[in-house]
């Protein structure tokens, strides 16, 4: 086997030095467009920051304490808010980007791709993340990445101290619902006991807790059902307004241009109040915004502007899907489906009452009436207990946020001006050109050997014609033709080793530029 192997090599080489100018001129010529094509691809930089989550001592003391904002657990919510619509507009917005945008469209672009390029790692220690973008301009990767992280801090703070505010107040209306009711039952129990003259519960404890579970879970449900009923009402309103097709206007004079800019301002209006209130930051600067855009119609109005002569200004226009009506549709149907899942749970719940209640049918009916109200009340003063203990924590966990005393983003390493492009790496493309180049040179002089219909030995020709082979008469080289091949030779070799020389040289410099600078 190894023999094998060695005359199979030794015959490759024979090959080779047989046709060395065809794998001379074939392998330079891949190593050519290799290492020259390298210095045709784009440069790219790559800037780096580094952020730390800090635990507050006070945090750590109240651990669990409310309901924790979800946008910051874990890498794919920190991905998902770092990388949102609304924190990369906030940094296209602060790089003056939006200014060299000629539309809407070129916008969500160039959106789309920074979150393409931007790439986020979360470290071996769960504090710790690493925010990454490459691109052609050093200074502006390292302006993105710092305005990137900025934003991203501030948009994270402003939803936690949302989520800890909306938490408080949505326990707070549940305490008082509870509360109603225990006063309503209580009522009715003191009345019945009084009316009746039965002041002692029927002890019918597996079927009494059984119900009560059931009426707790079926309770959820409910209330479930009476937020996404009210979202539901919430999005139905704002799709009765709303057109499923837009028309975007194209027109060069100015009155027309308000017009659009009043009506792009309120569509991102809309768009904002899905997600936020109308006390949000940007919320507030965009119905500015809308107010003195209106103003200034109305003044061009008067003055014979825009809307004088509505004939004059003809515009051109597409018609084109409303963004803003897909998405409300697309949330009421979600939102449909949710509200028919807990419809079913509910119902399914409800039938096994019934039955457990069918199993109490032979206890008396005064009694099962004082049993009824009593676990009505017990299961509603357990839920206001739960929502008040709740709510202690919420409003402990609202101050934090608040104070700005729970989790703390620091910036403990911000990006620097890249020096030197991470891409592309021409040392792994300098190698690869040379091994490349070899591999094709070869490929290229055992191609060209196999399709060439010369015979190159006696074997061959006698099993070919049949003839008795009586002598071989070699090439006969002069000194001429030996000193000439010989000359050639050399220019060929000095060449390629130049040649070589030069490759090398750059291949150098590029290992020095990497390492060493």
């Amino acid at each position: 086997m190894t023999d094998t192997a060695q005359m199979d090599i030794k015959k490759i080489w024979q090959i080779i030095i047989r046709r060395q100018y065809l794998f001379i001129a074939v392998s330079l010529a891949v190593l050519s467009i290799i290492v020259w094509g390298s210095f045709f691809i784009p440069e790219k930089y790559e800037a780096k920051s580094t952020v730390f989550i800090e635990q507050s001592a006070i945090k750590k003391l109240i651990e669990g304490t409310g309901r924790r904002s979800r946008a910051g657990d874990g890498l794919r919510g920190l991905k998902y808010t770092m990388l949102s619509r609304n924190v990369l507009s906030k940094v296209i917005s602060e790089m003056d980007l939006d200014v060299v945008a000629g539309d809407d469209a070129e916008i969500e672009s160039m959106i789309e791709k920074l979150a393409q390029n931007t790439n986020i790692t979360e470290s071996t220690k769960e504090d710790l993340f690493t925010v990454s973008y490459k691109g052609k301009d050093p200074a502006m990767v390292q302006e993105y990445v710092n305005t990137l992280v900025e934003k991203y801090i501030e948009t994270i703070s402003s939803l936690k101290k949302e989520d800890a505010y909306g938490a408080s107040s949505f326990l707070s209306g549940q305490i008082n619902y509870y509360k109603k009711k225990i006063a309503a039952i209580e009522g009715k129990l003191a009345d019945f006991r009084r009316e009746e003259g039965i002041y002692l519960a029927i002890d019918e404890s597996a079927l009494v807790s059984s119900i009560t579970g059931y009426k707790e879970e079926i309770e959820d449900v409910e209330m479930e059902i009476r937020n996404l009923k009210a979202k539901k009402k919430r999005i139905k309103q704002q799709l009765s307004g709303e057109s499923p097709f837009t028309l975007a206007l194209i027109d060069g004079n100015r009155g027309d241009s308000l017009t659009a800019r009043l009506k792009a301002l309120e569509q991102k209006l809309q768009l904002l109040l899905m997600k936020y209130t109308e006390n949000y930051p940007e919320v507030i600067k965009i119905i500015i915004e809308i107010e003195t855009l209106k103003k200034q119609v109305d003044a061009e109005a008067a003055n014979g502007g825009d809307g004088a002569n509505p004939d004059s200004n003809l515009s051109t226009g597409m018609s084109m899907a409303n963004p803003i009506y897909q998405q409300l549709r697309e949330n009421l149907l979600n939102l449909e489906s949710e509200i028919d899942s807990l419809e079913a749970k509910k119902e399914t719940l409800a039938n096994r009452i019934k039955r457990i209640e069918n199993e109490l049918k032979n206890i008396p009916d005064n009694k099962k009436i004082l049993t009824n109200l009593e676990r009505d009340r017990g299961t509603y003063q357990a839920l206001y207990e739960q929502m008040l203990a709740k709510l202690g924590e919420a409003e402990v966990n609202e101050q934090v946020e608040a104070q700005n005393k729970g989790e703390v983003y620091k910036i403990i390493e911000r990006a620097v001006l890249p020096r030197r492009p991470v891409s592309p790496n021409r040392v792994m493309l300098i190698l690869l050109g040379i091994f490349g180049g070899i591999a094709a040179g070869v490929g290229a002089v055992l191609l060209m050997d196999k399709n060439e219909a010369s015979i190159r030995d006696i074997d061959t020709l006698k099993s070919l014609s049949g003839i008795k082979v009586l002598a071989v008469i070699p090439a006969i080289l002069t000194e001429n033709d030996i000193r000439r091949k010989q000359k050639i030779d050399r220019r060929v070799y000095a060449f390629s080793i130049c040649y070589l020389f030069i490759i090398g040289g750059i291949l150098v410099r590029e290992l020095i530029n990497k390492f060493l600078s």
